[in-house]
């Protein structure tokens, strides 16, 4: 595994481009640098610059957000090294060449519309924390926007020197308007116009209008789960603490049970792990077959109190049976549930949850551990706080406390391709095994149509031969995407914008008559109407159902009558 690190501060003389600088570092480009000696330890600073902190006070959110690696050495002027999570080989071969990642401007216009409301739905729910740090206006800066597949990454954050709007986030989005999909053309012309003009108050309110624009397209795409679970004690262990659920293994989108599935590595006293850890998985269950259709919001809060709930039935049999300190009985959780298009990723202590794809394996996940919180409270270089004593002591775990003082993680994702979700215990995780071996064993289930049950079984192998000092049990979850044929109307996105003026995001000028709307709306409907006579009087109304070369045809018909009103407009 190559890792390639990205230089903040001054670019690099151009003198040194291919040689060795410190000792270890290649020199591929001005901003971008080889490790060549990946077992040591970086270089940390004595204290953490100020403007350096935002880094890793914005850690749990992901991806999108690079992590700072060390400090750059021997070089007249300050520089650091950032790091980006494991990007596939084909990647690496772009980074060899002194490429970095696309701009989200440069493949924008050959995204799906799913795609583009996804990379516009991840930079509004990344708005706040960063505005929180001072560093947002990192988010209008399209240097900076940078995209493998489906992921947005920032390549640096970018500190504020004035204070920075959504009104200038809508000018930004106003750039891409010409090259929007045509389905969403509509809905993305007038979502600009609302920030360009300060109609839209919140980064909540533009998160709920994306996420009601993507509801629209979805239906182009049809989503079926597969999942493969696997544990075992391990060489070194006399009984199995992990726990785990599955449904059953293949899932559609559309039924009505919900792809789930559960990991738990239980920890404590005698025997108490093995029971923590079964008492979780059976808490959540009994909650979440009461989780119906919800918005994305309610899901998360549903989520989080299932984990309290199964937290406070632990505690609370650790008080009855006077289990204190170290005796008491606690487990780990990582869950991921499939709700229609989003994944939802539910996290407390260090089991881990990666995302794999085409292009990459992504940690979604942060461990609950000393390390992590020193870095997420701006002490420490993640790299640096491992180094520490204890570094992966458990800070939060199911059953040790109160829910009071609990605080699990949730998040959604966007899954508009075919990617996998590896669910696991530290008994695969611990010593880089997923980032080492991710690429040879668990993206052949995307590249070459491995069975995920095989894969399961040899990543336990994997896991008791290089590992094999801990229990270890992985669930993997194979999400694959197919066009369903079914296509949006911008009809739709119309109606959409009008009902979302009686929400509270709402300007007042969309709650008055639009004339020129109206109009839009009704030549539409007589398009349709004609459409409809057309078929009707031609007889092709069964071939329009039996053959798809027909309903091809009608669609071009339709989008050229489409663009032909745009232009008379």
């Amino acid at each position: 595994m190559k890792r390639y690190l990205f230089v903040v501060g001054p670019p690099l003389d151009s003198g040194v481009v291919g040689q060795l600088i410190a000792n270890r570092y290649w020199v591929v480009t001005p901003k971008l640098v080889l490790e060549t000696h990946p077992e040591k330890p970086p270089h940390f600073p004595h204290t953490v610059p100020r403007w350096l902190k935002p880094y890793l006070k914005l850690t749990p959110y992901g991806p999108q957000i690079p992590k700072v690696y060390g400090y750059l050495p021997e070089t007249n002027e300050e520089r650091w090294l950032l790091e980006y999570d494991n990007f596939a080989s084909n990647l690496q071969e772009r980074f060899e060449q002194g490429q970095f990642l696309s701009k989200l401007e440069e493949v924008w216009e050959s995204a799906s519309a799913i795609r583009q409301l996804n990379w516009l739905l991840q930079i509004s729910q990344l708005w706040q924390p960063l505005q929180v740090q001072g560093v947002v206006g990192t988010l209008i800066n399209s240097e900076l926007l940078r995209v493998n597949g489906p992921v947005l990454h920032l390549q640096e954050l970018e500190i504020d020197q004035t204070p920075v709007t959504l009104k200038e986030l809508g000018v930004l989005w106003s750039q891409w308007q010409d090259t929007v999909r045509l389905e969403i053309q509509s809905f993305y012309q007038q979502l600009c116009q609302e920030l360009r003009h300060g109609e839209l108050k919140s980064s909540e309110g533009l998160i709920e209008q994306l996420e009601q624009g993507l509801k629209q397209v979805v239906g182009s795409q049809q989503r079926h789960y597969e999942i493969a679970t696997a544990s075992d004690t391990g060489p070194n262990r006399s009984h199995n603490e992990d726990a785990y659920y599955q449904p059953n293994s293949s899932v559609k989108e559309n039924s009505s049970e919900k792809a789930l599935a559960i990991v738990c590595d239980g920890v404590g006293g005698h025997q108490g792990g093995e029971i923590a850890s079964h008492l979780a998985i059976e808490q959540l269950l009994q909650y979440l077959k009461k989780v119906n259709e919800q918005s994305p919001q309610e899901i998360i809060a549903e989520l989080e109190q299932a984990v309290s709930l199964a937290n406070d039935v632990i505690s609370e049999q650790n008080d009855s049976e006077h289990r204190y300190g170290q005796q008491r009985m606690g487990t780990t959780l990582v869950m991921a549930l499939a709700d229609e298009y989003k994944m939802y990723i539910t996290h407390v202590g260090d089991s881990r949850i990666y995302w794999i794809t085409n292009q990459g394996c992504y940690q979604l996940t942060l461990d609950d551990d000393l390390a992590s919180r020193q870095t997420r409270l701006g002490h420490m270089l993640y790299r640096e706080a491992l180094q520490q004593p204890s570094a992966g002591a458990l800070v939060q775990a199911l059953g040790m406390s109160s829910s009071q003082l609990l605080h699990p993680t949730t998040q959604q994702l966007i899954i508009d391709e075919d990617s996998v979700f590896l669910l696991c215990s530290d008994g695969l995780s611990d010593n880089d095994l997923v980032e080492l071996h991710w690429e040879a064993e668990i993206l052949p289930i995307l590249t070459e149509g491995k069975d995920v049950k095989m894969v399961a079984q040899r990543l336990i192998s994997l896991a008791n031969d290089l590992n094999g000092h801990d229990n270890v049990t992985v669930s993997l979850v194979k999400c694959s995407v197919s066009e369903s044929g079914e296509d949006s109307l911008t009809a739709t996105f119309e109606e959409l914008t009008q009902a979302s003026s009686n929400q509270k995001t709402i300007s007042s000028q969309q709650t008055a008559p639009v004339t020129a709307s109206a109009k839009k709306k009704k030549k539409q409907r007589l398009q349709w109407v004609i459409l409809l006579i057309v078929l009707m009087m031609s007889g092709f109304s069964i071939a329009y159902w039996g053959f798809a070369e027909v309903r091809q045809s009608l669609q071009e018909w339709q989008d050229n009558l489409e663009m032909m009103k745009n232009r008379s407009e």
